[in-house]
């Protein structure tokens, strides 16, 4: 994408004065829509990553239009060349919480001091004269760009980090703070194109906003604590089940007094490891949590018999997976971190749609044998009744 704008700013033609002021004002309107979004959707890192670049395409339209030659205006661009990539690495430090919590607006005020402190020393340091610095110590190459190698290399190792905050959380910040990071280092690096700026942003504006809205999505249909799809994605599946189908539904055993006992961090370790061994299953079939200790299992194009040895086999993957707990319970403490090991078991419910036309039927019929399975005794798989 990003090589695809360099090329295109490469080879197109001259800009006409409408379009012109059009690219230019994009960013001014997309970027606050970023931040409103990011703010509705709980994504505070994404809206302070959105008030950064917006500040940032601010003084790149207003301080850095006249010629780099300018010892003012070429001191303001490498100085924030050198601030803003830092800034953006920093968000990753932040809670996400809401925008308007005391450390966000620490952080906001910081940049603020940031900006005075640099106006103070552009100022001050545009008298003199830098021209042996420039030489010696900020070498640049301006065929290929104005700023200093060292700034190039600075980029080079901020995307890297930020690349590998995405393939190691993949969390939705992450790529908006890899992108924003991405095109504003293209910009800056690149800052010798005619209207780099404005194509740029307004190319990262909307990627971010393409990324809020696939987050908004992954906030209504995934389960934010065990990755797998949740309730709403369930109520959307169950009316595409096909002619053939079964339901299982799968319930933690005495999944309270583990709680209760161990606290509720190692009560989501169960939850995450139920949710991992379910969603390691065959494409065939596919899970969801229900709500609470509770998950929905879906097998189309197959009937309850055909459906039990594959819940046998889950029922006993689960109950012999050592689960690693504290040695005491909660409320006791100790000096030492020593853990043991703990066995969690469940109770699975399947029926199929065996003269049933409704699937919510075929659903409350699992419910139905879930609980005969927990009445019988728990750790075991029971099957729906037939007429």
């Amino acid at each position: 994408m990003a090589l695809v704008v360099l090329a295109g700013l490469h080879h197109a033609a001259p800009f006409s004065t409408t379009n012109e002021a059009l690219i230019k004002s994009l960013p001014y309107i997309l970027l606050p829509v970023a931040v409103f979004l990011g703010e509705l959707f709980n994504q505070s890192r994404t809206s302070l990553a959105a008030i950064l670049l917006l500040f940032s395409y601010h003084i790149i339209q207003t301080w850095l239009q006249s010629p780099l030659s300018i010892p003012f205006t070429k001191l303001a661009y490498t100085v924030l060349a050198v601030a803003l990539p830092l800034n953006l690495l920093m968000i990753h430090r932040l809670p996400e919480r809401r925008l308007m919590t005391r450390s966000n607006l620490l952080f906001l005020g910081a940049v603020l001091v940031q900006f005075i402190g640099a106006v103070f020393l552009v100022n001050l340091l545009a008298s003199f004269d830098l021209i042996l610095i420039w030489q010696q110590y900020l070498i640049s190459f301006p065929l290929i760009s104005r700023l200093p190698v060292v700034i190039i290399l600075l980029f080079i190792a901020v995307l890297t980090i930020h690349a590998m905050l995405v393939f190691k959380r993949n969390q939705p910040h992450d790529h908006a703070l890899f992108i924003g990071t991405l095109f504003s280092s293209l910009t800056l690096t690149f800052f010798h194109y005619s209207m780099i700026s404005s194509v740029a942003y307004s190319v990262l504006s909307l990627l971010l906003l393409t990324n809020l809205i696939s987050c908004s999505h992954e906030l209504a249909y995934i389960d934010q604590l065990t990755g797998i799809p949740g309730r709403r994605s369930l109520d959307t599946e169950i009316k595409h089940l096909g002619r053939t189908y079964s339901i299982a539904m799968l319930d933690i055993d005495h999944f309270k007094v583990f709680n209760d006992t161990y606290g509720h961090n190692t009560g989501d370790d169960v939850l995450r490891l139920v949710a991992s061994i379910l969603a390691k299953q065959s494409n065939n079939v596919k899970v969801y949590r229900y709500g609470g200790e509770e998950f929905t299992i879906i097998f189309k194009g197959r009937t309850q018999n055909d459906s039990l040895r594959f819940l046998e086999q889950i029922r006993k993957q689960i109950a012999a997976y050592p689960l690693k707990v504290q040695d005491h319970p909660k409320g006791e403490h100790s000096m030492e971190s020593d853990t043991a090991t703990a066995n969690i078991t469940v109770s699975i419910g399947v029926s199929d749609n065996h003269k049933m036309d409704n699937p919510y039927s075929v659903l409350k019929a699992a419910d139905k044998a879930l609980y005969r399975a927990k009445s019988n005794g728990r750790n075991q798989v029971c099957q729906r009744l037939h007429a």
